[in-house]
């Protein structure tokens, strides 16, 4: 552990400015300087010579007790209280209205720091003069526990309780923090708001560039994000891309003003490594956190929630929600799972089908899309989103995906002897089957029992659970390819990560997400979208299909744009499986 001396101290000029390039042959760059000033066992403080704040390392907020920092921007004097061992206030005299002739280049003070608490803590400070010339340019100081122990301590203590690469707060000092502030006794018109922010594209950049990408990334957003905090704002690192902040008495319409700072912020940032750019963004969900709040725990868990939901809408979108809600939300799932199991058990699962119709050949049959449902107790059909996010949730959907497969495959296997040439049939996998590395071999052995030709067969996954599970996606994609399955990769452009994976999966169809289909004759954006992905995917050798194709006119736009196959309630809704006799189903859909 080094400490921090007169020799070093020429590392402040370093971190003046980490904007203006590389800096001269045999100087460190700003990050390796920042990097130096963060591993030393004293508190370091740079500041202007006004006695702003420029540059602080981790150690200093440590012992100023302040989980939040010494920011840049504040003036060190209000920030940094020094008192002598009488109470009285000492001066910390960066006065830049004194002659620089005459500030002498070093001097010490010696006092205590008035922690949260009321505690003292003694230390010593050592302020140096930095000069160009006859101008003064700022003042270090360095601030050091007087007992050799308690600064061996301090160092610890700052190690157990912060994350090692932002700095920030980790999860267990901000739950502690949050929990502290619940149980301090607030007034009920105290009105706090919990963050949950998840960072959008810091998957894509560690797995297509790096880990050292990833962790720039994460400490230039660091950064964005500290630069919008108030003074009372405390923000964590509380997960791998993911940050947590508490805005202490800020009311809901305050906290969407920050909110809409924070996005602004990082949108308009953009990461640069290597010759590659990319424009990070956030996902956030929020919480009302009061006097009636529930433990610092669950509000964790209630923000993380909100945070998922706007995640799985889509870039940069934002979740107001109740905690009350949320757990009413959940009760509600949890009353499916018994239902799920008693639905598989009974054989009260239902098959349908809704037909994928190829644009450029008169709206042919070119196969259907697999869908399930679930027979009630009173005989009524349940719609699939009541009870399949909770067999998600709760880890039961490849139960049911297995159910799938075998009644699809017994149904393939009627039409096949019935002596009709049989339809082709798109069946959904959950990303949990795609990461069980048995599952593929279960497929495999139902087709082989089941006497089913294997390219009758489509399987469709979720760029998302693809991405989730990319090893095991692409064994399961080359085991049923080779036996002469084919793929679609659904829901293709929700997702900001879609062209970085593009090419490591072996796809023969993207299905283009329906939100921007439904819309594109009303949004230029949005045809423009769809444009793309079409041509993207012709210039691949990949079929495009067209969700929610709801209208003629759409219809029409899309076979005039070149989108080889469509689907939705334009041609036809999900329909149960006809039974098995007379004569063949017609193969075309006008």
């Amino acid at each position: 552990m080094t400490e921090f001396t007169p020799k070093n101290a020429a590392f402040h000029s370093l971190l003046a400015d980490t904007d203006e390039g590389e800096p001269d042959g045999g100087s460190l760059c700003p990050a390796a300087a920042e990097l130096a000033l963060g591993e030393v066992a004293d508190g370091v403080v740079v500041t202007d010579p006004y006695g702003r704040i420029r540059y602080s390392n981790p150690l200093a907020s440590e012992l100023c007790g302040s989980l939040v920092g010494l920011l840049p921007g504040q003036l060190l004097a209000s920030s940094l209280l020094l008192y002598g061992d009488g109470g009285e206030r000492l001066d910390l005299g960066l006065d830049s209205g004194v002659a620089a002739g005459s500030i002498p280049s070093r001097r010490e003070l010696r006092g205590n720091i008035r922690r949260e608490g009321g505690t003292l803590l003694e230390v010593s400070v050592v302020i140096h003069c930095l000069r160009e010339g006859v101008n003064l340019k700022g003042y270090v100081l360095v601030l050091r526990h007087t007992s050799e122990v308690r600064r061996i301590s301090s160092r610890l203590s700052w190690q157990s309780s912060h994350d090692a690469l932002t700095h920030l707060p980790n999860r267990q000092t901000f739950e502690h923090a949050l929990q502290q502030l619940l149980g301090s006794g607030a007034s009920p018109r105290q009105h706090h708001i919990l963050l949950y922010l998840d960072v959008y594209q810091f998957k894509v950049v560690n797995d297509t560039l790096g880990y050292s990408a990833g962790d720039a990334l994460l400490i230039a957003l660091t950064k964005i994000l500290t630069r919008c905090l108030g003074e009372g704002d405390l923000l964590g690192r509380v997960g791998s891309d993911e940050f947590a902040l508490l805005l202490r008495d800020c009311t809901l319409e305050e906290a969407k003003r920050i909110v809409t700072r924070l996005r602004e912020a990082v949108n308009g940032f953009v990461f640069q490594w290597e010759d590659s750019e990319t424009r990070p963004a956030l996902s956030i969900g929020a919480v009302s956190v009061d006097h009636r709040a529930p433990p610092a725990s669950q509000l964790l868990a209630s923000a993380n929630d909100a945070c998922s939901a706007a995640r799985d809408q889509g870039r940069n979108r934002v979740k107001f929600f109740g905690d009350s809600r949320k757990a009413l939300a959940k009760r509600r799932e949890s009353t499916w799972l018994a239902e799920i199991h008693a639905a598989i058990r009974e054989d009260r699962l239902l098959l349908y089908r809704q037909p994928v119709v190829a644009l450029q050949d008169k709206n042919r049959v070119h196969h259907y899309e697999v869908l399930v449902r679930m027979q009630g107790r009173d005989g009524d059909v349940i719609s699939p989103g009541l009870f399949l996010p909770a067999a998600e949730r709760y880890g039961i959907i490849d139960e049911v995906d297995r159910w799938v497969i075998r009644k699809i495959f017994r149904y393939m296997a009627l039409e096949q002897s019935s002596g009709a040439a049989g339809f082709h049939y798109a069946i959904n996998i959950s990303g949990i089957s795609l990461g069980d590395e048995l599952f593929a071999d279960f497929v495999l052995r139902e087709l082989t029992e089941a006497g089913v030709a294997p390219s009758r067969v489509q399987f469709e996954i979720t760029e998302t659970s693809a991405i989730n599970n990319l090893d095991r996606a692409l064994v399961f994609i080359h085991k049923l390819r080779a036996a002469g399955c084919s793929f679609a990769l659904d829901d293709f452009g929700r997702g900001a990560s879609s062209l970085a994976y593009l090419r490591q999966l072996p796809v023969d169809y993207l299905k283009i997400d329906g939100s921007f289909v439904r819309n594109m004759l009303e949004d230029e954006i949005d045809s423009a979208m769809v444009s793309t992905v079409d041509h993207l995917a012709k210039r691949m050798g990949i079929s495009t299909i067209a969700e929610f194709a709801e209208t003629p006119e759409l219809l029409e736009k899309l076979r005039l744009m070149g989108v080889d196959y469509a689907q939705g309630f334009g041609i036809a809704a999900a329909a149960c499986l006809p039974e098995i006799s007379g004569p063949r189903p017609s193969s075309s859909v006008n």
